[in-house]
């Protein structure tokens, strides 16, 4: 049972570390794994059938599973992180909107459109601004204080400030006209 927990535990952190952002779609119920899942994306969104479910306790198991005793606390605060995990009730969309668990809530007619367009606007973006962006966000979750988070992210500034993209993006700028990134 440890192979297979920690087999499923790496493909989540797999999911958490591809280098480009992540967006959930959900459009129905993200109950346990499908949670955990759904909290390793970068971004959620949510259709209106959308509901999310940590009953772990319910089927005495623990909401320690998959990164969700990790994660769901840093999305939505400690109270609402118990709230869920403790009491195994289903949260549907309107309420993970307010409490942050989703970005946005749209129709389930729109929702994979949405989704598409959303990852469209971050494609037009610098790429290694992007990764760069994903990597210190999730870093910065880690580091023990503010002064470790700006030495992240000076470095990482730092690196961008050298490439051919920065460049364009200014000249772009200046011109005012959109940017034409090479990933150089």
């Amino acid at each position: 049972m440890l192979d297979l927990q920690e087999r499923a535990a790496d493909a989540l952190q797999a999911v958490r570390n591809i280098r480009i952002p992540v967006i959930a779609a959900v459009n129905g119920p993200a109950a346990g794994g499908g949670l955990s899942l759904a909290l390793a994306a970068d971004i959620r969104l949510a259709s209106e059938n959308a509901s999310f479910v940590a009953s772990f306790s319910k089927i005495g198991l623990s909401a320690g599973d998959l990164g969700a005793s990790w994660l769901l606390p840093r999305l939505v605060g400690p109270a609402h992180a118990a709230d869920i995990a403790l009491t195994g009730r289903t949260i549907r969309a309107d309420e993970a909107l307010s409490m942050r668990l989703v970005n946005r809530v749209v129709g389930a007619d729109e929702l994979l459109g949405e989704a598409v367009a959303l990852a469209e606007q971050i494609t037009r973006n610098s790429p290694a601004g992007v990764r760069l962006s994903k990597r210190a966000l999730q870093a910065n979750l880690e580091v023990p204080s503010y002064q470790a988070a700006l030495e992240l992210e000076n470095r990482g500034q730092t690196l961008l400030t050298r490439t051919e993209d920065m460049a364009e993006a200014l000249a772009a700028f200046v011109e005012k006209r959109p940017a034409r990134f090479t990933n150089r």
